[in-house]
């Protein structure tokens, strides 16, 4: 029998099927069917959990979620984190800002330390003496801007049961800032060189990301090689270590799933419960991230279009090639006010990857600005592309995606794949395989090690029409739990974002459940768009 999340244990087998009759009419209304063996489907109006955290399990399950022995100086910072979010403060919740220093590298023996910035997130209902769950977005973006938005959705549920701390990736965000990069290198990197003079974009590119590579290794010296995945997990293990916990419980979406990944891998004694959204394989080359990264562009771009036509927009009856034709006219040099492809794909993938408001609001939101574009008129997309850039292409983005790229390709496999992609992805495979050349010059690093033996099993979430990473790393992820003796259950959210966690409210009960009893579902569970 399926387990209901957020209700009490001690109810009846014969009140749970009672319940589960009078509610089925309503669960069939909102759920659309979806291939796999034996899921459970899921809507948005799921039951919600109740009463306090439990405080302890049974010695064969996972590591209770232990509350801080030691506090952080925390200070309210409910309105700065939240209008830098973007969203209005969510009612009944704080936020409280803190920071702590960590060595720049523990892990090479370095003596230099950096400042990471940390927001926690309590409601008038979180128990005072309920542990955390850690949340990291890796270098997607700020965790501490997320965590604001995912509690404009569907995440203050967590907070019935638990608090929630972001932990900003070192160089991003509330952590210590990076700033390298010469101000004319960091636009032409956005606009990938497009206007440069000669006729191989791949070379004028190299010339300005070498530029910057010797810039920001200077400016970050001694620690070059501090900022990769690894060293991200070591805040985490100083963090636990700051609190002096045993264990902790982390959710890690996009980049910051390979950063949980991590630490459990090299500490699968200090996890309580994992929790892997939107995840990117670890060990996976660069080229295939990026072609996972357009792949997932293209499908978002196609759902896009379904419901701009289903709410009629202002594209007309093919948003597809409105784009298409905008994106066209900026790829020849004729684009809105000079801006160049790049900046006006990553404008709408990260539109589409980070929504704002409502799937509807954004949808039209998106369209506007298109048919604005398309009259003269860029006062909408510039704002969507200045949005792009702030929260995706910062100098501490820079350092942190190219540390973590391995088995980079060489200059002439990126011209190959300008021409190969842009014909299999028209829209953005041509900026997808030209961003490539970014981290070409940055010092090789390793990949992480996979986890050999799990502590815990592991919830694993994904979103259908991901234009930030793409679908495949969430089976590729699935075999690496596999391989490292655990079990995996999924949830998987059949809309456009990134992060099924953020932007489905159908995905927090089964989240919710698995933080309360350790437990996975019984079944996997597809939440419809």
């Amino acid at each position: 029998m399926a387990r209901v999340v957020g209700m009490s244990r001690h109810i009846t087998s014969a009140t749970i099927l009672v319940a589960l009759a009078s509610s089925v009419t309503m669960v069939l209304a909102g759920c659309v069917p979806a291939l796999g063996a034996g899921p459970r489907f899921a809507t948005d109006s799921g039951a919600r959990p109740q009463g306090e955290a439990t405080t302890t399990t049974p010695q064969t399950g996972p590591p209770p979620i232990a509350a801080p022995k030691n506090h952080l100086s925390w200070r309210d910072c409910t309105s700065q984190v939240s209008s830098d979010a973007g969203v209005a403060a969510a009612p009944g919740i704080r936020l409280d800002c803190a920071s702590f220093d960590t060595d720049l590298d523990p892990i090479n023996g370095g003596s230099s330390s950096v400042n990471i910035g940390v927001v926690r997130a309590r409601s008038n209902q979180t128990p005072r003496d309920a542990g955390p769950l850690v949340l990291t977005t890796g270098s997607d973006l700020p965790s501490s801007m997320q965590l604001p938005v995912w509690l404009s959705h569907a995440g203050a549920d967590v907070l019935r049961s638990h608090p929630i701390v972001a932990i900003d990736r070192r160089g991003i965000g509330m952590s210590s800032p990076i700033d390298c990069r010469d101000l004319f290198d960091r636009e032409e990197m956005r606009s990938q060189a497009q206007f440069e003079t000669g006729d191989d974009p791949v070379a004028n590119l190299s010339e300005i990301s070498n530029t910057a590579t010797t810039d920001c290794t200077d400016v970050i010296a001694p620690g070059a090689s501090a900022y990769d995945n690894t060293h991200a997990a070591s805040d985490i293990e100083r963090l636990r270590d700051l609190w002096d916990v045993p264990a902790i419980a982390l959710i890690g979406i996009g980049n910051g799933a390979q950063v949980a990944l991590t630490y459990a891998g090299e500490r699968p004694d200090k996890v309580a419960r994992l929790i892997l959204d939107s995840p990117i394989a670890l060990g996976v080359s660069e080229e295939a991230a990026a072609e996972q990264q357009v792949k997932g562009q293209q499908a978002a771009l196609d759902a896009f279009a379904a419901q701009c036509v289903a709410v009629g927009c202002a594209l007309g009856p093919d948003p597809k090639a409105a784009i298409d034709d905008l994106l066209s006219a900026a790829r020849s040099g004729d684009g809105p006010g000079g801006r160049s492809v790049a900046a006006i794909a990553n404008a709408i993938t990260t539109t589409l990857g980070f929504p704002r408001g409502g799937r509807v609001n954004n949808t039209t939101t998106l369209a506007d600005a298109v048919a604005a574009a398309r009259t003269g008129d860029m006062n909408m997309l510039t704002n969507l592309i200045t949005r792009a850039d702030a929260i995706r292409d910062t100098d501490g983005q820079f350092v942190s995606s190219c540390s973590d790229a391995i088995h980079r390709p060489t200059p002439d496999r990126v011209r190959e794949l300008v021409v190969a992609w842009g014909k299999l992805y028209p829209q953005f495979g041509t900026v997808g395989a030209l961003n490539l050349i970014k981290c070409v010059h940055w010092p090789s690093n390793s990949a992480p090690e996979p986890p050999k033996d799990l502590k815990v099993d592991v919830l694993l979430l994904g979103v259908q029409n991901d234009p930030i990473v793409g679908l495949d790393g969430v089976a590729a992820t699935a075999a690496t739990i596999i391989n490292a003796n655990a079990a995996s259950k999924r949830v998987m959210w059949q809309g456009i974002g990134h992060g099924a966690t953020i932007y489905s409210s159908c995905a927090v009960p089964p989240l919710v459940g698995y933080l309360d009893t350790g437990e996975l579902p019984e079944t996997d569970t597809y939440c419809p768009a």
